[in-house]
């Protein structure tokens, strides 16, 4: 073998053992009981748990946005996935007003290539809702991006999608091996519920989560579920946030509709109180924080299956960025950083609070994305012939969660100061140790573009 971990507890979403991980030529080449392997390379895994690889399927690194860009380009922001365990991260491609979607599959390919610490792939975001761009979908299907995301809000910038677009994308995706995702928001009420609030003199940061009310997401969910319902067509929920669309989904899919949804760590673990506090100004995202009963509810849906994956949304913006504009929330940058903290997060408030289990972690963080976005075997799993892409943490060493220890350029973390289990120890990617107990041993654009076929029927 090239690369045996030893001893490890691995965890598989079908369960947990204590073995040996053989890697030969970049595979998985055996899964053994612990002694039976030897290798060129060997990692003494005792006491530490090694999963899949995980896979955050909602990034946004070098992200032009008002007159600015995250903090986080696809160098740093790679390089953070690295230190989180994150082994493939997927981005997206935000089409241009008159732009056709190869040109700017091209651009964004050409700007992630030289800088990505970890394989990485794209969803194409359809802005431009005109015959080219819809006869273009099967060909990108074909060149391995099988997800398009298309938005419900973002009327001003020119990104909404009207009905009749989204039946369009529903039924050549269903046709062609695709799956459409969404932003699910009403921009109408959002645009009702801004005015007023400014007409008030409440335009500060602290009343950013009343200008995005949870009817904009769900009555917006209950239009797209029933065409995707009428269509027959696959459909996938980003950054669920509500309890009340969690059953909507969960309605949908018990009547057979092939929905998946992904919530956020920040939804999980924070909530609407956070923009009252000290610095609640670094806190707007869009979808904004909820309700802990909202909360609740996202982690029942974690549990039982009705919402399949989680993912960051990672969106990084600095302090000063977001300070700027603190007190007008239609200004202030929407977004937060996650990419590096969502295992160790969701690992001490999930599994280790009792929420969900170690194997269901290993799915919604793993083998459920790689599964609903055509990653899977090659990713998402450590059957024989799948790419070793391991992830390797302590699960019993505690420390405490600060920024100034992080690699994402945002400044902050939101979940600073919190006690924290299950650093990071080894993070392996095709083979090859890129991360070894806080040192990086890989280097900017040694990560690859991973092409997405998906099966039909994969939930």
């Amino acid at each position: 073998m090239d690369l045996v971990v030893k001893n490890a507890k691995i965890a598989l979403e079908s369960g947990v053992f204590v073995g040996d991980i053989g890697v030969k030529d970049g595979k998985v080449a055996s899964l053994s009981q612990y002694g039976t392997l030897q290798g060129k390379e060997e990692i003494d895994a005792s006491g530490l748990i090694a999963m899949p690889g995980i896979i955050d399927a909602h990034t946004h690194f070098e992200l032009p946005i008002m007159d600015s860009s995250t903090a986080d380009d696809f160098e740093s922001g790679s390089k953070a996935c690295c230190a989180g365990g994150v082994t493939t991260f997927i981005d997206f491609v935000t089409q241009e007003k008159g732009h056709s979607l190869f040109e700017d599959l091209e651009a964004r390919r050409k700007a992630a290539d030289p800088k990505v610490y970890v394989d990485y792939s794209l969803h194409m975001g359809i802005t431009d809702f005109v015959k080219p761009s819809f006869e273009a979908i099967p060909e990108i299907i074909r060149m391995g991006i099988p997800s398009f995301k298309v938005f419900m809000a973002y009327s001003k910038e020119g990104w909404m999608a009207s009905e009749a677009d989204l039946m369009t994308v529903l039924e050549i995706t269903r046709d062609n091996g695709g799956v459409m995702g969404v932003h699910a928001e009403n921009q109408s009420i959002i645009d009702k519920c801004t005015e007023q609030l400014i007409e008030e003199g409440r335009g500060t940061y602290k009343f950013h989560g009343k200008s995005r009310p949870h009817c904009a997401e769900v009555e917006a969910l209950k239009r797209v579920l029933y065409l995707a319902e009428m269509e027959r067509s696959p459909l996938h929920i980003f950054h669920l946030t509500t309890g009340e669309g969690a059953r909507l989904v969960s309605e949908y899919r018990g009547k057979g509709v092939a929905v998946t949804a992904e919530t956020c760590p920040h939804y999980l673990l924070l909530d609407e109180t956070m923009y009252l506090g000290e610095k609640g100004w670094l806190y707007p995202s869009c979808p904004p924080l909820r309700f802990k009963s909202d909360s609740e509810v996202l982690w029942r849906g974690l549990e039982i299956g009705s919402i399949q994956t989680i993912a960051t949304d990672h969106c990084s913006f600095t302090v000063e960025q977001k300070e700027k504009f603190k007190d007008d929330f239609t200004k202030i940058p929407r977004g937060l950083p996650g990419c590096e903290t969502l295992l160790p997060m969701i690992y001490t408030r999930g599994v280790r609070k009792g929420r969900i289990s170690l194997e269901k972690m290993v799915s919604v963080l793993s083998s459920n994305p790689a599964r609903i976005f055509g990653l899977y075997p090659q990713k998402g799993s450590l059957a024989i012939g799948s790419d070793a892409d391991i992830t390797i943490i302590d699960p019993n060493e505690e420390y405490t969660m600060s920024a100034e220890k992080l690699h994402m350029k945002a400044g902050y973390t939101p979940f600073e100061g919190k006690k924290t289990y299950g650093p990071v120890k080894y993070t392996i990617s095709r083979g090859e140790v890129i991360y070894d107990n806080g040192t990086f041993t890989a280097s900017p654009g040694r990560g690859l573009f991973v092409k997405r076929f998906r099966k039909p029927d994969v939930f």
